[in-house]
C-alpha cells in the first residue's frame, strides 16, 4: 500500500465511519457483535448490542498493513435511545486505497482492553470486497501443477487396499456403518467411517443402486466422527487423515502436525494429508454403491481446506462445500487473524533466520488453500464468519477469487458467526447439494 501523508490520513479516516442507529425488534441480550463486510458492494457495517446501555463506547481503527500498527481514527459512540438503547452501528465508508484495518471496541468509564475486535480490508469507491484479489506474496510456484502431479504419482504407487469392518452397534434406522482402513502413502493407513443407506444392498450384500456420496474431513486435530445422512439417501465417508482420530494408531506426528517438516515441501504434513484425502475420494469412486457423478467434498476450518484440496487433486468431484476455510490466503491471514494457525505461522516466520523463513514460505505456497483452488474445476461454495478471529473472511474471498474462470461458485459471509458452522451455513450447504447433487 502506498503511504499517505498525515493530512491525507486525517481527512480520510476522520470520515471513514458514520454512526447510525441499529434497528432491532427487541432489546439485545448482548454484548453481541456482528460485522457485515457487504462483500457484494455497499458500506461495511459493524453493529453491537448490549443487555444494558454501556455508556460511552470508543471505537478505534488502526492500520495493520504497515510495519508498525498505528491509530488511524477513533470516536466515541453514544448508544441509541428508546427501545434500542445499548445498540449502535457504524458504517464504513470507502478507502482511498486497499487498507488492512483493525477495529477495536472498548467501553467507558475508562478506556480499557477492547471487548471486541474485527478486522477487514477497506477498499476504494466502486471496488466491492468481492473483487479483492489478494496480495501477491506466496503465489503458486512455477512448478505448482507439476509438484502435485508428482505427489499423485506417489499415491498411485500404493495399491487401493481397503478393509471394511461392520460396526453394527452404531447402525441407525436408515443406515449401516462400516469402519474403513485405507492404505496410503509413506507406508501408513488412515481410518474412515462409512455410512451407507440400508436399502442399498440386497440380501447377498450386492449393491442394487448407486447413491450420492460426501467425503467429510475434520477440523484441526479433531476426529471426524461417523456422520449419518442416510435418511436423505446419501453415503458419507468421514475421513480421518493421519494424526487425526483413530488414524493416530497408524501415524502420529512427533510435533504439532502443522509444523511437521514445514521447511520441506516434499515431506511436510499437508502434502501427506492431502494425499490421504485423495485416497478417501478414490475409495468412494471405486465402490459400486456410489454414483460417480454425484460425489462431493465438505469440511469446516481445516476440513474446509481439505475439501478444496481433494477437489483440486480429484477431477471427478462434483461439488465442494468449504466452511470457515482455514490454511488459505496466508498473506491476508497472517495480517488479519487474531489467533490460531495464521498467527503461529506469522510468529514462526518472524523468529526464523531468513534462509529458514524462505523455506517455510515455499512450503506454504504449495499448500495454501487459495493456491489449491486454482486447480479446482467443479462448483464450490465457501462460507465464512464475519467475526471469525481464526479464519478471516477476507481469506475466503481471496480463495473464492482464485477459482478458475467459468467455475460455478458462491461465497457467503455470516455477520455474527465466529469460528463455527452455524445453521445459516448448513442451510447454504443444503441448497448447494440440491443444485449440484440433485438432493
Amino acid at each position: 500500500m502506498a503511504p499517505m501523508n498525515s493530512l491525507m490520513k486525517h481527512a480520510f479516516f476522520a470520515a471513514a465511519f458514520a454512526a447510525t442507529s441499529l434497528a432491532v425488534a427487541q432489546k439485545p441480550t448482548g454484548p453481541k457483535f456482528e460485522f457485515d463486510p457487504a462483500e457484494q458492494g455497499g458500506p461495511q457495517l459493524l453493529s453491537a448490542g448490549f443487555a444494558e446501555p454501556p455508556g460511552n463506547t470508543l471505537v478505534t481503527v488502526s492500520d495493520i498493513g504497515q510495519p508498525t500498527s498505528h491509530t488511524l481514527w477513533s470516536q466515541k459512540v453514544l448508544p441509541s435511545s428508546g427501545s434500542n438503547q445499548g445498540s449502535f452501528s457504524l458504517n464504513m465508508r470507502p478507502a482511498a486505497q486497499d487498507t488492512f484495518a483493525d477495529i477495536a471496541v472498548s467501553t467507558a468509564p475508562a478506556p480499557a482492553a477492547p471487548i471486541f475486535r474485527a478486522r477487514t480490508v477497506l477498499r476504494p469507491e466502486g471496488k466491492p470486497l468481492i473483487s479483492y484479489q489478494g496480495k501477491r506474496d506466496l503465489a503458486p510456484p512455477s512448478d505448482f501443477a507439476e509438484y502435485w502431479k508428482r505427489a499423485k504419482r506417489e499415491l498411485d504407487q500404493v495399491p487401493l487396499s481397503a478393509t471394511l469392518t461392520r460396526v453394527p452397534e452404531k447402525d441407525t434406522a436408515t443406515g449401516l456403518l462400516y469402519r474403513v482402513d485405507l492404505d496410503t502413502v509413506r507406508k501408513t493407513t488412515i481410518v474412515c467411517w462409512y455410512y451407507v443407506p440400508r436399502n442399498t444392498f440386497d440380501s447377498a450384500g450386492k449393491a442394487t443402486r448407486r447413491c450420492p456420496a460426501m467425503l467429510i474431513a475434520p477440523g484441526y486435530g479433531a476426529e471426524e466422527p461417523p456422520i449419518d445422512r442416510t435418511s436423505s439417501g446419501v453415503i458419507t465417508l468421514s475421513l480421518n487423515p493421519r494424526h487425526h482420530g483413530p488414524s493416530k494408531q497408524y501415524w502420529k506426528s512427533p510435533v504439532e502436525h502443522m509444523l511437521y517438516n514445514i521447511e520441506d515441501p516434499e515431506n511436510c504434513y499437508y502434502k501427506l494429508a492431502f494425499l490421504d484425502c485423495l485416497r478417501g475420494a478414490q475409495f468412494l469412486f471405486s465402490r459400486t454403491e456410489v454414483d460417480p457423478k454425484r460425489v462431493a467434498t465438505e469440511g469446516g476450518s481445516q476440513g474446509g481446506l481439505f475439501a478444496i484440496a481433494t477437489a483440486a487433486l480429484e477431477p471427478r468431484i462434483a461439488c465442494v462445500c468449504s466452511n470457515v476455510t482455514a490454511f488459505s490466503a496466508y498473506p491476508e491471514g497472517m495480517l488479519l487473524a487474531q489467533t490460531g494457525h495464521h498467527v503461529q505461522f506469522r510468529e514462526k516466520l518472524a523468529a526464523s533466520p531468513p534462509d529458514v523463513a524462505a523455506k517455510i514460505r515455499k512450503t506454504l505456497s504449495y499448500m495454501d488453500g487459495a493456491n489449491m483452488a486454482t486447480l479446482v474445476h467443479c462448483p464450490v461454495q465457501i462460507n465464512m464468519g464475519g467475526i471469525d478471529p481464526v479464519c478471516p473472511f477476507v481469506c475466503g474471498i481471496v480463495t473464492y477469487n482464485k477459482l478458475p474462470a467459468g467455475v460455478a461458485k458462491e461465497i457467503h459471509v455470516i455477520p455474527g458467526a465466529k469460528h463455527e458452522v452455524p445453521g445459516p451455513m448448513r442451510a447454504n450447504n443444503s441448497n448447494w447439494y440440491r443444485r449440484y447433487l440433485g438432493l
